[in-house]
């Protein structure tokens, strides 16, 4: 919608040549003889229409209106500011996921001998790459900066393929972005492929770059 003072001035306009039409026929006396109304004035035989005056402004209360408006801008900026700031990135807990350790004495029982091919370890994990890439996306969305560098893994396998441990080591830009808890969670939560036979452990490597 148009603002009044652009609705008044295109009215204006019209009204202006349709009162220098019915004048022009009279162009060659001096004044109109008194057929120019209100708003218009004489002037070589047309009628002129004239803007009316416009109500003088009170400056001291224009420049509170901007003064207030500025204050407003400047604390949505200031709040945007502070959000743009501060990472909102909530790390993933981690706590529940046991250390492994390779040393930790084992009953085999009846156990058998096999263990899983590392093709069949290598498949499971390229699998979970996807999961891995959300652990960073999610923290670069919350404001973190993650470094790069190559995360190393140690976990426990057991028979039935569930993870029973993870160890995971790297560098400080990787440490700091709070992603490695998602990453050994995604370790942990994942079930391998069962075997028949004893605990195993698994070294794994990936780089983020």
């Amino acid at each position: 919608m148009m603002s009044p003072r652009v609705r008044f001035t295109d009215a204006l306009g019209l009204v202006a040549a349709m009162v220098g039409a019915a004048c022009g026929d009279q162009a060659n006396q001096s004044n109109c003889h008194g057929v120019c109304g209100e708003g218009t004035r004489c002037e070589a035989g047309r009628c002129i229409a004239v803007a009316p005056p416009t109500a003088a402004s009170d400056p001291a209360a224009d420049e509170g209106k901007r003064g207030r408006k500025n204050k407003g801008r400047a604390r949505a900026g200031e709040a945007d500011g502070e959000s743009a700031a501060a990472p909102s990135y909530q790390p993933v807990s981690d706590r529940h996921i046991p250390a492994y350790d390779a040393k930790a004495t084992t009953v085999l029982g009846d156990a058998g001998s096999e263990r899983l091919a590392d093709e069949v370890v290598r498949r499971e994990l390229r699998g979970l790459e996807p999961a891995f890439n959300r652990c960073i996306a999610d923290a670069v969305a919350g404001g973190v900066t993650v470094g790069g560098g190559r995360v190393d893994f140690v976990f426990g396998l057991t028979a039935s393929g569930k993870v029973d441990g993870v160890n995971a080591k790297a560098p400080a830009a990787i440490r700091e972005a709070g992603i490695v808890p998602c990453l050994r969670k995604v370790i942990f939560d994942h079930r391998f492929p069962r075997y028949d036979g004893p605990p195993m452990g698994v070294d794994y490597s990936f780089e983020v770059d």
